[in-house]
Order: C-alpha cells, then sequence, then structure tokens
C-alpha cells in the first residue's frame, strides 16, 4: 500500500495533555529494528527514547478540513543523529514504535503512514498511566509537583521538530511546526517498562497549554 503513503497529506490538529518520558536503552537493543541509513544519536553512551503520551484533538487533513477525528496517541520516540541535514543541529526522531486504543486510527495510521502504530490498551487512574500490548507494558506516574531540571535534556527534547521513515527506497523527513513548545519538568514517581530490557528512567516533562501544529506532508531527502 505504499501507494497511498506516497499521498501528500498536511495535518493540522492541537496537542492536548502532553507528557514526554524519556528514557536511555542500550544502542545494541534498539539498533537492529533502525534502518541502516537512520543514524541513532548517541546520548552518554546510549540511546534515547522520547515517550510522548498526548490526547490529539480537531486533527484533520488541510484538503478536508470538516473531516476530523481524535484520539489518544503514545509513541516510543528514538532520537536520530540528523544533524548532517540540519546545518549540524540534531533535531530528529524514529517512531520505534507507536500505539493507540482506536482500531480506526490503527487502520488508517497502517494505510497511509510509516510510523509503526499498533493497537493497545492504555488506562489512566489519577496520575498513573498504563500501556500493555500482549505480555508487555509501560507504566509511569507523574504529577504537576516541578521537578529539578536537566537543562541539557530539556534543550535536547524541546529542539525535536522532525520524524524520519523510509517508504521505499528513499529516506523521508516529515516536519512538525508549532508556534510554542513550553515543556515544564515534572516530579516522576514510578517507571517501569517491559517493553526493553535495558530501559532506565532519565526525565519527565510536561506541556500545560493547548498546542495547535502542522504535521507537513513527508518529504524525500537527497543523499
Amino acid at each position: 500500500m505504499n501507494i497511498l503513503k506516497k499521498i501528500p497529506i498536511h495535518y493540522k490538529g492541537e496537542l492536548h495533555d502532553v507528557r514526554l518520558i524519556n528514557f536511555s536503552v542500550e544502542t545494541e537493543e534498539v539498533m537492529e529494528k533502525v534502518p541502516s541509513a537512520i543514524r541513532i544519536r548517541d546520548i552518554g553512551g546510549r540511546a534515547l527514547i522520547s515517550m510522548v503520551d498526548v490526547k490529539l484533538r480537531n486533527m484533520r487533513p488541510v484538503v478536508m478540513p470538516l473531516l476530523r477525528f481524535q484520539y489518544r496517541h503514545m509513541a516510543f520516540r528514538l532520537l536520530v543523529d540528523d544533524s548532517e541535514y540540519n546545518n549540524g543541529a540534531a533535531k530528529g526522531i524514529f517512531f520505534y514504535r507507536s500505539f493507540t486504543d482506536n482500531p480506526l486510527i490503527v487502520t488508517g495510521g497502517g494505510l497511509f503512514t510509516n510510523y509503526n502504530l499498533g493497537r493497545a490498551r492504555i488506562e489512566e487512574r489519577g496520575n498513573e498511566v498504563l500501556l500493555s500490548q500482549g505480555n508487555h507494558h509501560v507504566r509511569y506516574c507523574v504529577d504537576d509537583s516541578p521537578s529539578e531540571a536537566n537543562h541539557n535534556l530539556m534543550a535536547t527534547i524541546g529542539a525535536l521538530d522532525r520524524a524520519y521513515s523510509f517508504l521505499g527506497k528513499s529516506l523521508c523527513v516529515t516536519e512538525i511546526q508549532r508556534e510554542k513548545w513550553p515543556i515544564q519538568p515534572v516530579r516522576c514517581t514510578h517507571f517501569d517498562n517491559t517493553f526493553f530490557q535495558t530501559a532506565k528512567f532519565e526525565c519527565a516533562f510536561r506541556v500545560f497549554e493547548t498546542i495547535y501544529y502542522d504535521w507537513l506532508p513527508p518529504k524525500a531527502l537527497m543523499r
């Protein structure tokens, strides 16, 4: 179905209740599932995954603004070294795995995107969130209490604004445009993740405002 993925769809939407749970893993644990042309970013000798948990609302393709949908999206966003495309600045991620509990979105995502979207169970009880799929789960608990900022990681995560994928043999980039991205460090009181054997919690951020953003069509990169 690559022909559908080649359709240049530009989306607009809103991000609500954004949570970014950042953890590192040994690079060897993830490298086999990452295309060789995508370089995993080295941060302190490990790979870094910024897991996003967000409620997407008023999502619509620009060409059909009356067609609107919403869903909860969680994803393991692996940081990649794309500095060769951005004048020396690394800003990219690779969707290692993505999840939603909406089966229609899973079907549509598989037809129109390359972001490894699968169905999972998502439960929320107060500040605790549990994502489970088969025998694996990730559970975290964050609150609104401010935490001491890791300024290096805060700058690193705050700069991410593009996703890389392969369409056929072409490396593609999808840019995300937003007017602001006011991430704030918050306290995480619990984290465990059985999707990865070497997962180590690093820091958590929240965005307390509604973020209006554009998800641009993917563009093939010349190598």
